[in-house]
């Protein structure tokens, strides 16, 4: 009788770009590469940056993002509730409100700030590192309804509070996920460069939904719902970037690269708790809402890995810093691609491997038991929350005009995402959906600095899931169930059985999700040399 929250992953709910300069090209600059955002895009062009460096940049991304479950709740709940909760009327009819058309329901989270802090220093006219702090570029926290003690679950709507139809799928959600990381870059010829990032993950999550009690014939009964909340700590989510990149002509880059990453859960538990409270829309007498706490809860969950080739063409009214020697550099003049060339132009194409994502498994201590009605029941020790994530075929095109060469330049990008497949088990914490987004942005260098600003805004279409399979825990119910039950196998996962080892309730996932995204961007880059 227990489930939580889907979860959300780095890579997988990302929009395109990290960095300003970055964001203000659609992404297309891994070809590019010369400030130290190189160490995530391309760490081989630590190599060719001209000058040691620290860069300061932060994102301000704004969610717009709706679910819109079909039919009335009374086509969810057709026996009537069992008895009184808090969205019945004290006289006539209480269940009057199951003729209501389910609402939509809309994101209210806050808008999320992503930071990147990094430093590069040139060893020699040849090798070079960077390091520092990188976050996902996607939106960490989320609310789908109302918030505050007993209003979890719950919206507003004309006709007075009604339930969440999308409770059983995600309530809210906050996550946290940090990867200080370093990277080197070394050009063995003139005309190759092989660079190598180590990426330390810490992923801090919280969770929260609803799960079932199992009222026999109505399943989504909120009589029966159970908040839960999911608390994980992970101290090591390692990942790598391998990158090479060739210059076939001054004029002219060609990069491969990708980065894999373990899973949340992987080299080291991801460790934490899980509060519960039985009955929480209950207003019966001998179902009061009832706190409960199981510690030692660990959580496994997967991590997409990315693929890249990307190609750029620049027109160049200087040689590149190597070609000539760092002694020709001009005094007080960065010589970097916003002084030595005219403009350019990028191709990145990036495959997303979002199928790493298949099952989040939760797994609880063995005889952790809930108390609802005053009665100990006994939880599954073992949970999955199957999400399925299709893969994600990208293509960024962006490039740079330098207005006036080492002081003022103009960028502009589009990118565009095409999901290749789409999950059965589509919930709210990753809208997967066709996307494209149209970026502008600008760069001013004053002395040393470079002050960067950039604005995106991602369009996404509908996705309609009708033949969804995300259920919601039911006690009393065995519908998806694997034949012959069984316990969990993580290597026949339920999205690639279709089926789940223990009695679940209906499908709670069918709607219409639709979502876009705005993103201002600010950022700075001091110049050593």
């Amino acid at each position: 009788m227990l489930s939580v929250p889907a979860g959300a992953s780095a890579g997988g709910f990302e929009f395109a770009a990290h960095g300003t300069r970055q964001l203000g090209r659609g992404g297309a600059w891994a070809a590019r590469a010369d400030d130290p955002l190189a160490l995530y895009y391309n760490p081989a062009m630590l190599a060719d940056l001209p000058d040691s460096q620290v860069l300061a940049n932060v994102h301000v991304g704004f969610w717009d993002a709706c679910v819109d479950r079909q039919g009335t709740y009374g086509s969810v709940i057709p026996g009537g509730t069992a008895s009184d909760n808090i969205f019945d009327s004290e006289g006539g009819n209480p269940d009057a409100w199951l003729g209501d058309e389910m609402p939509s329901v809309c994101n209210s989270g806050y808008p999320q700030p992503i930071p990147w802090v990094l430093g590069s220093i040139r060893l020699l006219p040849e090798l070079g590192i960077a390091f520092g702090i990188t976050a996902p570029s996607g939106i960490g926290n989320a609310t789908w309804g109302n918030t505050g003690e007993g209003r979890f679950g719950t919206v507003d709507t004309a006709n007075g509070l009604r339930p969440s139809p999308v409770r059983y799928g995600l309530a809210q959600q906050d996550v946290l996920l940090a990867h200080p990381s370093i990277g080197v870059g070394w050009r063995p010829a003139d005309f190759i460069r092989i660079g190598f990032t180590f990426q330390w993950g810490i992923a801090n999550v919280r969770f929260m939904n609803f799960t079932s009690a199992g009222v026999l014939g109505a399943p989504e009964d909120p009589f029966g719902d159970i908040r839960t909340e999911l608390h994980a700590f992970d101290w090591f989510v390692p990942a790598g970037i391998l990158s090479v990149h060739v210059q076939p002509h001054p004029n002219f880059d060609i990069m491969v690269g990708g980065r894999i990453s373990d899973a949340i859960g992987g080299a080291t538990a991801a460790e934490g708790h899980l509060d519960l409270n039985t009955s929480y829309f209950s207003r019966d007498e001998q179902w009061q809402s009832t706190p409960n706490r199981i510690d030692g809860v660990t959580l496994r969950a997967g991590q997409p890995w990315q693929f890249q080739l990307a190609m750029r063409y620049a027109d160049r009214i200087r040689p590149r810093s190597w070609e000539r020697g760092f002694e020709a550099a001009v005094q007080n003049v960065v010589n970097d691609s916003m002084y030595s060339e005219n403009f350019d132009i990028e191709l990145d194409v990036v495959y997303e491997l979002n199928s790493q994502v298949g099952d989040f498994v939760v797994r609880l201590p063995t005889g952790a038991s809930v108390i609802a009605g005053g009665t100990a029941v006994p939880v599954p020790a073992v949970q999955p929350i199957p999400h399925g994530w299709g893969d994600v075929l990208g293509i960024r095109l962006g490039g740079d005009w330098n207005i006036i060469p080492g002081q003022i330049a103009a960028r502009a990008g589009f990118h565009t995402e095409i999901p290749l497949a789409q999950s059965r088990y589509q919930i709210q914490d990753f809208i997967n959906g066709y996307r494209f987004g149209l970026h502008v942005g600008a760069t001013f260098r004053i002395e040393r600095f470079d002050i960067s600003i950039a604005y995106a805004h991602i369009f996404q279409l509908d996705t309609t899931i009708t033949d969804g399979n995300f259920r919601a825990v039911s006690a009393n119910s065995s519908e998806g169930m694997c034949a012959g039950g069984g316990g969990y196998d993580p290597n026949n996962p339920v999205v690639d059985a279709g089926c789940y080892p223990q009695g679940y309730g209906a499908v709670t996932n069918n709607g219409t999700y639709s979502a876009e995204y705005n993103v201002l961007s600010v950022g700075a880059t001091y110049h050593f040399e």
